[in-house]
């Protein structure tokens, strides 16, 4: 290799960015200055220097590296229309067939995917040099009949045949995606649904509509009620595998939805990686609803409930009351993050007693079994037990049996606490004790 080809860090723009192709660790730099000192390499593909010099000075030029030693080098330049066209592509002498020029192709496809939309490549119609692009991800877009016979000087030969004329083919760069990113945004949009109360079979198919969407064909998910596993492989040689624990918590189908929604948007097309990327930030930071609003539905649902339930007005009137003092104690057990048995045992000690006082206390006749069973049902996980019921019908059995034991655990906890409750007041209360035990 020549003196020229060596490492100008001067004509490199900062902040060079490092790749890992097949388990060889490069170095890709962007060359801004002194381009014609890597001419000689550059006429290897490209042999007569007027015809170089036409977009040298517009193209970018980029640079792979190994260590200090340069590997392959290419310019590109823009063609208008969110197209681009690498005009030269080359590997130094020695190292062909190690991977760098696709690795390269790779590098370009990812750097310029944000503003073209497509990315030509011009070569000799020689098989060799075609492969190497269609590997890549190239098809064969057109032909110019003869270009290198009326616009270079002298004749090329190649293992002894006349090159003639110039092919070019296309890559759709809508295809070139980072097999890591693609499987972390999806591996993201599964948690999210699972974190949120989604179920098993959606969170699957979700992720593998991303994965599909964007090229990553090969995957393969084990979705658990509190566990992602996913593996997945590009070209049987890039190989990527991950896990994620999603602790079990309330639902929250908002969110859901809003997933679900940019997954259809994903499926459409209509949207590209980088902007899925930003509207999944989105939809995991939505702020949540303001805590009067959370007080209030906690309030009206339990008035609601207990009403369609079969409570009197008056006791659906209580457990309003019930429900929107229960709920501001949730919102303070969340802040402090104590336990969903704390949680649920102290809730249904709360709900009894506030029924019990309701029922000594305000002159209206009323019965207390009515405000306990409208005053719980903020704190019944009807979500998750329904959706445990729907994964042990798809044979998610796993799945569906812990959140179903989840959900009848927590049952249990607000019985205890509901039982708690009314010993106490039967066993230390009198006249409160006797109109209790009639429930």
């Amino acid at each position: 290799m020549c003196e020229a080809y060596k490492d100008r860090e001067s004509g490199m723009r900062k902040g060079a960015s490092a790749a890992r192709y097949r388990g060889i660790a490069m170095r890709f730099q962007q060359i801004t200055e002194n381009k014609t000192e890597y001419m000689d390499l550059l006429l290897l593909t490209d042999p007569q220097s007027d015809m170089v010099y036409r977009y040298l000075d517009t193209g970018d030029m980029f640079a792979l590296y190994e260590g200090k030693e340069l590997c392959t080098l290419a310019v590109v330049t823009d063609s208008g229309n969110r197209e681009c066209e690498i005009r030269n592509l080359v590997t130094t002498y020695g190292n062909g067939g190690k991977g760098y020029t696709r690795a390269m192709i790779h590098y370009l496809s990812e750097n310029y995917r944000k503003e073209c939309d497509t990315m030509y490549a011009g070569t000799w119609d020689y098989e060799e040099n075609m492969r190497a692009y269609e590997k890549s991800g190239f098809e064969y877009s057109h032909t110019l009949e003869d270009y290198y016979v009326h616009n270079y000087k002298e004749p090329i030969y190649l293992d002894g045949k006349q090159m003639r004329d110039l092919v070019y083919l296309k890559k759709h760069l809508d295809a070139e995606v980072d097999l890591k990113r693609v499987v972390n945004f999806a591996l993201d949009a599964g948690r999210i649904l699972l974190k949120n109360g989604a179920e098993i079979f959606r969170v699957d198919e979700t992720i593998q509509r991303i994965c599909k969407r964007y090229h990553v064909e090969e995957v393969d998910t084990f979705v658990l009620s509190h566990a992602i596993f996913i593996n997945a492989e590009r070209d049987g040689e890039e190989v990527y595998s991950k896990i994620k624990h999603v602790p079990l918590s309330s639902a929250n189908l908002e969110i859901v939805a809003e997933v679900n929604d940019l997954s259809r948007k994903i499926t459409a097309g209509m949207i590209n990686l980088d902007e899925a990327i930003e509207e999944l930030d989105r939809i995991e930071h939505m702020p949540a609803k303001k805590k009067y609003q959370m007080v209030l539905s906690a309030g009206v649902g339990a008035s609601a409930f207990g009403y369609l339930l079969g409570a009197s007005a008056t006791e659906s009137i209580c457990a309003f009351f019930i429900g929107c003092v229960l709920y501001l104690w949730v919102l303070f057990a969340g802040r402090h993050r104590l336990s969903k048995i704390i949680i649920n045992i102290f809730g249904g000690i709360l709900i009894t007693s506030m029924a019990a006082a309701m029922y000594v206390f305000v002159p209206v006749s009323m019965k207390v079994d009515g405000m306990i069973i409208a005053g719980i049902m903020p704190l019944v996980p009807g979500a998750a037990f329904v959706n445990a019921i729907r994964d042990i019908a798809d044979s998610d059995f796993l799945s569906g049996t812990v959140r179903m034991i989840d959900a009848l655990l927590v049952f249990v906890y607000i019985a205890i606490g509901v039982g708690v409750a009314l010993g106490i007041f039967s066993n230390w209360i009198g006249g409160v004790g006797l109109c209790l035990t009639g429930l």
